[in-house]
């Protein structure tokens, strides 16, 4: 029976308008920790993931920070998300205590990380922990969009 549920599941998201013009937006998110310097309440659900065909989009309060498809490097789920991205942020210059706040934790939920290239080669990394109503059309919309497959997928 969950086979069968899993595959009318899966069958249903890949059915979906997944990346139509005007692309797919979550807000149910929380920035975790990663490179991006950015100020938020490490308690409130306030972070927005915007996905076009072109691309992403992250809104952290007031700060914007966007991400072209082909710069990711690489998608990860759950602590294989943690572990990845805590590599990522230790080997940035960039490493602030911000980014290592949320990395630190330790809990079963449901984090995607996000690894990435920016245009001048500095390798950058973004976790982010979704809400169990929305973590898998996430991440079937980033594995659309970018051509990475998740790592430890769900």
């Amino acid at each position: 029976m969950r086979r069968i549920v899993a595959v009318l599941l899966v069958l249903w998201l890949a059915g979906t308008p997944c990346l139509a013009g005007e692309g797919n937006s979550w807000n149910k998110l929380r920035y975790s920790g990663g490179t991006v310097a950015a100020k938020v309440n490490p308690f409130d659900w306030n972070t927005t993931l915007t996905v076009t065909p072109g691309e992403l989009a992250f809104l952290f309060g007031r700060q914007t920070f966007r991400l072209a498809p082909s710069e990711v490097t690489a998608l990860s789920y759950g602590q294989e998300a943690h572990r990845r991205v805590a590599d990522m942020v230790a080997l940035s210059i960039v490493a602030t205590p911000l980014a290592l706040f949320g990395i630190l934790h330790q809990s079963k939920t449901h984090f995607i990380g996000i690894e990435y290239r920016t245009g001048d080669g500095k390798p950058g990394g973004l976790l982010l922990e979704a809400d169990k109503n929305n973590y898998r059309a996430i991440l079937h919309v980033l594995e659309t969009v970018t051509g990475k497959p998740v790592k430890n997928a769900p």
